[in-house]
């Protein structure tokens, strides 16, 4: 018998929980609970496994660049990043940006073409990375994630990924009941050609976007924040 990882019964568990909760929510006929629904259980997920100076919102995002990213589902901060109070849902200046989360209730192909058009905007965001005082895992812009609770085959997702030449857009797209797709030189590099790998669990889908969230965490945490870009010129604030 195979060996299982230490930690592979808790997300096992810990996914099947949350399918159960999706599956309920499904009973509810109106299409703003079902999306209210699927954010909050991989909201009340995140809550639970982010290092404590991380959290999560939504809102959008801006550059220094003029660069906007409109609504995002989920945005992961920490706790000291700069915002501007707009509304019920703030803007968060990039800088103080961890990660973006695009959640899914079914990623058919549609739904993957709104996530990749989205989260195409974040890759677009022009960060000024400040010094490092910790070690980790460096990453020096958001990670770009998508959760979904089902969702199509690794083929067609793969498919419509090179159709739109999106094979840097994302780290990881986690589908509950199916498993997830990792993007190769992250945490994860392998020597063949291929872009992607897969892992058919439901753990896994669970399980490598914690791995993810805390390894590059640390290191996210220990960066420096410099909003100068926002403010200049300098000289030219007078009315």
């Amino acid at each position: 018998m195979i060996k299982k990882p230490l930690v592979y019964k808790y997300f096992d568990d810990t996914a099947n929980i949350l399918l159960a909760e999706y599956n309920r929510s499904k009973m509810q006929n109106a299409s703003n609970n079902i999306g209210k629904n699927r954010e909050y259980f991989c909201a009340n997920f995140l809550l639970r496994v982010l290092p404590p100076k991380l959290y999560i919102k939504s809102g959008e995002i801006w550059d220094s660049k003029n660069n906007k990213t409109g609504q995002l589902d989920i945005v992961i901060l920490r706790d000291d990043a700069p915002s501007l109070e707009i509304g019920s849902d703030n803007t968060y200046l990039a800088e103080g940006v961890f990660g973006v989360i695009e959640i899914k209730s079914n990623l058919s192909k549609t739904k993957l073409i709104e996530a990749g058009n989205t989260l195409s905007k974040v890759a677009k965001l022009s960060i000024l990375s400040g010094a490092a005082i910790s070690m980790g895992k460096p990453l020096e812009r958001p990670l770009r994630i998508i959760f979904a609770y089902e969702g199509a085959s690794w083929d067609k997702i793969v498919n419509e990924i090179e159709k739109n030449n999106w094979e840097e857009i994302f780290d990881l797209i986690c589908i509950l009941n199916k498993g997830v797709m990792i993007k190769k030189g992250r945490i994860l590099k392998w020597d063949d050609k291929k872009d992607f790998i897969f892992i058919n669990s439901k753990a896994a889908s669970l399980g490598y976007l914690y791995l993810y969230l805390v390894s590059y965490g640390n290191s996210f945490l220990g960066q420096s924040i410099n909003l100068s870009p926002y403010f200049e010129p300098f000289d030219r604030w007078d009315d």
